[in-house]
C-alpha cells in the first residue's frame, strides 16, 4: 500500500493484481532474487505485468528513513473507521548497478533499474479490503512487529533500518496499487504474510540522484508521459532517487511538513510533497518564480482511474534537498542545462508566439519569439551549464 495519506482518496484505486500465496517457514535460499524492472512491469494500460509468483527476495538501497515519510506512531483502533490506519512506515528501495552490486556472483546486472516501495500499517482493519477490527494490531503488537522489521519506533531497535543501507526484502506478497507493485503483508496481521527485512550493509551510501526536468516526466500540454516499456517518463524512474532541476514555485507556499507545493518550468506543472522531516519548520525556501533544484524520491501516486497511468510526484524528505538553480543560459528553453535539438524545436514550434517567455523560446526577453531569438540560439548551440554536467 502507498502512503496513507493519500488513501482516502484512493478508495477506488486499490486492486488486488498479484496476491502471494499464505506461506509459512520458507528457506529463502532457494528464494529467487527478482529485479525491480521485472517485479515494477507494466501492461500498456498500467496494470501489472508481474508473473513471477511468490515469494520473491529483492535487493536495493534504502532511499528515506521511514519517520521522513510517515508517522509510526501507535494508534490503535478498536472499531471500524475506514483509512484511518494508526501507525505506518514505508520505505523505498532503488535497484543497484552493477558496479554497486557488492554480492559476488548473486547480482542483477545491468539490466536492473526502478525501485520499489515498502509499506507497514497498524489498523489494517480500517482499510476497505477488510473492514474488520480484529486485524488491527494493538499498539503493543505493532510497536513489535515494527521491532521484527528493525524499522524506528520498534522494539528493540536501536539500530534501526536508515536511508542509505543496503538491504535484501524477503517478501511473501504484494499487491499492485495505483500503477506499481509494492510489498506488504496484504493488508493481513497474519504472521505467515510477513515480509522480512535483512540489512545486508549499514551505511552503504545513497545513490547519485537521476538528472531530470520537466520535459522528462510531460509533455508541452502538461499531460504525464506514460511508457509501458519503462525506458522513459516517470515510470523509468518510479521509486528512485532524482533531481528535479530547473522548476519554481506557481504560488507562495508555506514550506511545512506533510503538504503540497506546485511547481513548473513555465510550461509544466509538477507536485512536490514535502515530508515529515522538522527541516520543513515554515521557513520560505524560495519564492515564486525563484528557480531551484530539489531531490528526491519519484513516486506514483494518482488521483483517478483504476489503473494509473500518471499521477507522479516528487517526495521531498529534507529541506537540505533543495538548492538553487544556475540561471538559465541563453537558448535552453526545456531548461535541462543545455542547448540542443531540443530546444530547437521548442523553439520552431513557438515561433511568432506573443507574450512568450524564455520557456517558450524568448530568449532577448521582447515578449515574442522571433528570428533574434534563433540567433540566440545558434550562438549557444552545444553550450551546457554546470547543472546539465
Amino acid at each position: 500500500m502507498a502512503a496513507g495519506r493519500s488513501l482516502a482518496a484512493a478508495v477506488v484505486m486499490l486492486v488486488v493484481v498479484s496476491v502471494g500465496p499464505v506461506f509459512g517457514d520458507v528457506d529463502w535460499a532457494e528464494v529467487p532474487l527478482v529485479s525491480h524492472a521485472d517485479y515494477q512491469a507494466v501492461n500498456a494500460d498500467g496494470t501489472s505485468a508481474y508473473g513471477g509468483g511468490f515469494p520473491i527476495r529483492l535487493r536495493g538501497i534504502v532511499l528515506n528513513n521511514t519517520e521522513d515519510w510517515l508517522d509510526p506512531t501507535a494508534a490503535y483502533d478498536p472499531g471500524v473507521h475506514l483509512w484511518a490506519m494508526g501507525g505506518q512506515a514505508e520505505f523505498y528501495i532503488q535497484a543497484l548497478s552493477f558496479e554497486a552490486e557488492p554480492m559476488g556472483s548473486d547480482f542483477l546486472g545491468t539490466s536492473d533499474f526502478g525501485g520499489t516501495a515498502c509499506w507497514m500499517g497498524q489498523n489494517l482493519g480500517n482499510h476497505i479490503m477488510n473492514q474488520d477490527p480484529s486485524c488491527n494490531y494493538t499498539d503493543a503488537a505493532w510497536t513489535a512487529e515494527l521491532g521484527r522489521l528493525n524499522l524506528l519506533g520498534g522494539d528493540g531497535a536501536a539500530d534501526p533500518i536508515r536511508a542509505g543501507d543496503l538491504v535484501e526484502i524477503r517478501a511473501r506478497g504484494g499487491l499492485h496499487y495505483q500503477g506499481k507493485m509494492n510489498v506488504n503483508e496484504q493488508h493481513s496481521n497474519n504472521p505467515a504474510k510477513d515480509f522480512e527485512i535483512v540489512r545486508l550493509a549499514r551505511g552503504f551510501g545513497l545513490p547519485a540522484p537521476t538528472p531530470l526536468t520537466l520535459a522528462d516526466l510531460k509533455t508541452a500540454a502538461d499531460a504525464f508521459l506514460f511508457d509501458p516499456s519503462r525506458q522513459t517518463g516517470g515510470e523509468r524512474h518510479q521509486s528512485t532517487r532524482v533531481e528535479l532541476r530547473g522548476v519554481w514555485l506557481t504560488d507562495a507556499a508555506a514550506w511545512t511538513t506533510d503538504t503540497d507545493i506546485t511547481v513548473t518550468d513555465g510550461t509544466r506543472t509538477f507536485t512536490v510533497h514535502l515530508g515529515l522531516n522538522p527541516s520543513f519548520d515554515g521557513t520560505v525556501l524560495f519564492d515564486p518564480g525563484e528557480p531551484f533544484n530539489v531531490v528526491g524520491i519519484l513516486d506514483q501516486a494518482a488521483s483517478h482511474g483504476v489503473y494509473s497511468v500518471d499521477g507522479y510526484q516528487l517526495l521531498a524528505m529534507n529541506a537540505a534537498d533543495f538548492a538553487a538553480a544556475s540561471p538559465r543560459r541563453p537558448g535552453d528553453a526545456d531548461g535541462d542545462g543545455d542547448v540542443d535539438l531540443d530546444d530547437f524545436v521548442l523553439l520552431k514550434q513557438n515561433f511568432a508566439r506573443l507574450d512568450a517567455t524564455a520557456d517558450h523560446g524568448d530568449f532577448d526577453g521582447d515578449g515574442d519569439v522571433d528570428l533574434d531569438d534563433f540567433v540566440i540560439l545558434k550562438q549557444n548551440f552545444g553550450t551546457a551549464s554546470a547543472d546539465a554536467n
